[in-house]
């Protein structure tokens, strides 16, 4: 079934990326993305959530942002929207699992057609083509996302370009090039659906529940790294100081992922396109930040294996030449070099020179050489100064692991269940078993000690 659907999307970027001075108030940003929608905007900056509103920190109107107080183009601005699209996709995209392995799970799943051993399985007729008609119905409703295929006279149709298809009705609307392919044949179709009369939409809004709950309760984010330009979740962490003994700092979000290549070509002060090395251009998510050398640079873009739209010398990092070969990294540390008592300034550290990430993403770890008297004058001496360690990182798994797919699933059931009984209750029926919602509890906790992440800090 192709509908219009709403799909969430990030920008990250600074200040500099917007109109007037460095420090004024009424700047602008503009969102060129025609299908924006209006509402569910997200506007944070440097970790801070704006309020819409004349008379709050910010107002949008036709894609066109206007900051309503100071900002600094060293500024770190992450927005979250929603663009409308027609997509085969039902409700909220999923992640973890699907409708159809929950279907599996709980025993509901029905095939058209049907494998029973006295039968001989053949598809089911749906109708007759006339050369005009676009309207056919399936047999039976709640077809599952995915699981169909239709076929005019044996051939395949293609889902949207030929035909559209309601899941709950189970209604075909054939469009005019599905009417030129069918002419006068049969249509056919195969399927999967609900048996107990669940529908497609409500199911994966239960397993859209269940992936938020599988989320906060392991306090980390699974993301599938084999995707082109993958999604990664950027986090903006500001900290205190450290011991002047502690060499290492701890990341409160993990696993850290750090995404990185190298420069394929030389690099000038004023490019606006970065070059990665041949085949690393879909490792990256399509707008972020990157690391080079010293330098912060900023990207809107990606066409093959290069980033575009860059805005160089950003996070208060100056423009600089660059080598063939030098290192890219999307991890990036600033430290203070402010004492107490005084304005933060922020210095970016390079890597290996002055931090690493490891390659589990638990910690950052620096050279004896960064710790000089002359850079810092005492604040690494005291611990707990306010704001002087930042750091931006991406962080999550690069993959769905088995194990929360199958948390997904179990999620999902226990809400199921959980549904079922307050229906029986209503209903005044005594159909309440406490072990139903403690049989799985035992593989739950299992799979969440596993991968749960304990938010730590330095001490």
């Amino acid at each position: 079934m192709a509908f219009v659907t709403s799909t969430p999307k990030t920008i990250n970027t600074t200040g500099a990326s917007a109109t007037g001075s460095d420090g004024a108030s009424n700047r602008t940003y503009t969102i060129s993305d025609s299908r924006l929608m209006t509402s569910g905007l997200d506007l944070i900056v440097n970790g801070a959530t704006l309020h819409e509103g004349a008379s709050n920190d910010y107002t949008i109107s036709s894609g066109v942002i206007t900051f309503l107080n100071a900002l600094w183009d060293a500024s770190i601005i992450k927005i979250n929207y929603f663009v409308t699209s027609s997509q085969t996709v039902y409700a909220e995209n999923l992640k973890y699992a699907t409708t159809q392995q929950l279907a599996d799970i709980i025993g509901v799943s029905s095939s058209i057609p049907s494998w029973d051993i006295a039968g001989t399985p053949t598809n089911e007729a749906v109708g007759i083509g006339d050369d005009s008609t676009t309207q056919f119905y399936l047999n039976q409703q709640n077809i599952i996302a995915s699981s169909y295929t239709l076929y005019a006279n044996a051939v395949a149709m293609t889902d949207v370009t030929h035909y559209a298809l309601d899941l709950t009705t189970g209604e075909i609307t054939l469009t005019a090039a599905g009417v030129t392919l069918l002419t006068t044949n049969a249509l056919t179709a195969k399927y999967n659906y609900f048996s107990n009369g669940m529908s497609d939409a409500f199911v994966n809004s239960v397993l859209s529940r269940a992936e938020k709950e599988v989320e906060n309760t392991t306090n980390t984010l699974y993301t599938d790294a084999t995707q082109t330009n993958p999604a990664y979740t950027l986090e903006t962490e500001i900290q205190p100081s450290f011991c002047y003994f502690n060499d290492q700092i701890i990341t409160s979000k993990k696993p850290l992922i750090d995404v990185s290549t190298t420069l394929s070509g030389a690099l000038t002060s004023s490019a606006s396109t970065v070059s990665l090395a041949v085949g690393t251009g879909d490792d990256y998510p399509t707008t972020g930040n990157i690391l080079v050398g010293s330098e912060a640079i900023s990207y809107t873009g990606i066409t093959t294996d290069s980033l575009t739209g860059c805005t160089r010398g950003i996070l208060g990092t100056t423009s600089g030449v660059h080598s063939h070969g030098d290192a890219i990294h999307s991890t990036m540390l600033f430290l203070s070099n402010t004492s107490e008592g005084t304005a933060v300034t922020f210095t970016i550290q390079p890597w290996d020179s002055g931090m690493y990430a490891t390659e589990n993403g638990l910690m950052f770890s620096f050279a004896d050489s960064v710790f000089t008297a002359s850079y810092y004058p005492d604040r690494l001496t005291k611990s707990g100064v306010a704001n002087r360690v930042k750091m931006l990182y991406y962080h999550g798994y690069d993959s769905i692991p088995t194990d929360i797919t199958r948390l997904t699933l179990l999620f999902a059931k226990r809400q199921l269940i959980t549904d079922n009984i307050g229906k029986a209750m209503i209903a005044g029926r005594n159909e309440f078993r406490p072990e139903m919602l403690n049989a799985d509890m035992e593989e739950i906790t299992r799979i969440v000690n596993s991968y749960i992440v304990f938010s730590m800090g330095n001490t």
